[in-house]
């Protein structure tokens, strides 16, 4: 497909997603795309009006998919399920459906409620409905357990305005946040009774039990908070670094390296295809994808990772088709992918949002600003320094739209955090594999240790710069859509550059 017709599809669907998220126009705009849509395509056969407009059939028809997505997520939103129940005390039933989010005092619990029981009375849910359950860190429960939680429903609120630390903390429509998982009722420490075990997918039992293993031969091996870190930039673990520590990582624009990123599929990929080099390459990059896939699923499917496994998935498809890779198309498809599963993650899900804009700007953005950094006589420092500032700058408005707050040491820090960060995850991911092994076992995590030990202390040393953040920044909706409107115009503008560079190379 002709790369403007494949991006003016994905980008008009995703358009198409959005505007029907924001303003609910309901099925008759989509239907009024759909007329347009062949009717602008008959023009362009009777040639009246060349590709331009069956280009624009091809952006009605995208726009028209993403209101009907949209609308039919509507439709199977069930929210009002247990309405009646709201603010009363309840048995409920049913299967923990994800691997529990253990933090320091607390354990969030997704439970997919199966029976209700309320003044004597059972009543069967026609499918599983998601309850998210706060329990205490112990009795631990895992995934595929079968539980019964007996207290009282409540409706998710949002967060107020706040002050934490002494900073203003911009409120959080955290309703929203859990519906877009489905997710539109909470119980706060109910009392709780396992009922049986093994009742998950046998697959991801394993695969959970597999991560519980290495993370346990971390923590054996590496002290707190290092081995915290360690798990969260290995194995996607989300054992809290302690609400003073973890602040600091943001006031230092770093909080994204303690959880898992991109770059552990890119390794994965990379390390399963190198040890099947004997193999067929069709074979050899079969079982690369397997691969991804399976690590994906032990981490946990995040926005980050999903967005990275689809990206690989693609790329190694190309592969195996004999066609090259192309990275832009495989994030737009990413993308696309993900919001079509679930729409709603393109407005309500922050990580999602900065995810996908940090590797949109390593595509596209980096070839904008890296001609000012020519002068830096070092690649490889030149190569991170371009990096970090071009995904430091192109999130910055996402940033100070959600958080309203803004790392003014953020550049420097993560200039001397990042570079050692893949060297940080080979070593504790060689522990969790031979801690069990003398001598070798603690060596490596000696060395682990020293490097994770490294970061804390430049986060804690960055952290202590006067003025290092600011924060309660107003930033309207209308900001955020001017700065990415005015990276959009630089972008086009050095693209049409380079193009005007080539023709005049290739005709000289």
């Amino acid at each position: 497909m002709r790369p403007e017709y494949f991006f003016g599809f994905m980008i008009s669907f995703i358009l198409g997603v959005g505007l029907e998220s924001i303003f609910n126009f309901g099925p008759s705009l989509g239907v009024l795309c759909v007329f347009l849509s062949p009717l602008l395509f008959l023009l362009f056969q009777k040639g009246t009006g060349g590709v331009s407009r069956f280009l624009v059939s091809l952006l009605f028809l995208g726009c028209a998919v993403g209101i009907f997505r949209v609308d039919v997520s509507h439709l199977t939103q069930n929210e009002n399920t247990l309405a009646s129940f709201v603010g009363n005390t309840v048995t409920v039933q049913g299967i923990v459906t994800e691997e529990p989010d253990v933090r320091e005092t607390y354990t969030n619990i997704v439970l997919k409620a199966q029976t209700v029981l309320y003044e004597k009375k059972e009543y069967v849910l026609d499918s599983p409905l998601p309850i998210l359950v706060r329990v205490p860190a112990y009795p631990e429960f895992y995934y595929g357990d079968h539980v019964q939680f007996v207290g009282k429903v409540a409706v998710p609120e949002n967060f107020a305005p706040s002050l934490v630390n002494r900073e203003k903390v911009p409120s959080f429509d955290y309703k929203t946040y859990l519906a877009k998982d489905g997710i539109y009722y909470q119980m706060f420490f109910p009392k709780a009774e396992l009922i049986a075990q093994g009742d998950g997918k046998s697959i991801l039992e394993r695969l959970f039990s597999i991560k519980r293993w290495l993370m346990e031969n971390i923590t054996s091996m590496v002290p707190e908070p290092e081995s915290s870190l360690a798990g969260g930039i290995t194995l996607g673990t989300k054992q809290s670094l302690g609400d003073d520590l973890l602040q600091k990582f943001r006031e230092t624009g770093v909080a994204h390296i303690v959880v898992l990123s991109g770059y552990n599929i890119a390794v994965v990929a990379g390390i399963i295809s190198r040890m099947m080099i004997f193999l067929h390459s069709t074979l050899r990059l079969g079982l690369s994808a397997v691969g991804v896939i399976l690590f994906a699923m032990m981490v946990g499917g995040g926005a980050t990772v999903v967005r990275a496994t689809i990206m690989a998935l693609i790329i190694i498809l190309a592969r195996v088709l004999g066609r090259e890779g192309d990275a832009l198309r495989a994030l737009v498809l990413a993308g696309a992918i993900m919001i079509f599963m679930n729409p709603m993650i393109l407005l309500f899900d922050v990580s999602f949002q900065l995810s996908f804009s940090a590797t949109l700007a390593l595509i596209i953005f980096v070839p904008v600003i890296e001609k000012y950094f020519l002068f830096i006589p070092s690649v490889i420092f030149r190569e991170i320094l371009v990096t970090t500032i071009a995904t430091q700058i192109f999130v910055l408005p996402l940033i100070l739209y959600h958080m309203g707050s803004v790392s003014l040491i953020g550049l420097v820090a993560n200039i001397f955090i990042l570079p050692v960060i893949p060297l940080a995850m080979l070593l504790v991911s060689l522990v969790a594999l031979f801690a069990g092994i003398p001598f070798v076992g603690g060596a490596l995590a000696f060395m682990a240790y020293g490097i994770l030990a490294y970061v804390i202390s430049a986060v804690l040393f960055f952290a202590s710069v006067p003025f290092a953040s600011l924060s309660g920044i107003s930033f309207p909706p209308s900001a955020l859509l001017s700065m990415y409107i005015i990276f959009s115009f630089l972008i086009l503008r050095h693209f049409h550059k380079t193009q005007q560079e080539e023709k005049s190379a290739h005709e000289f």
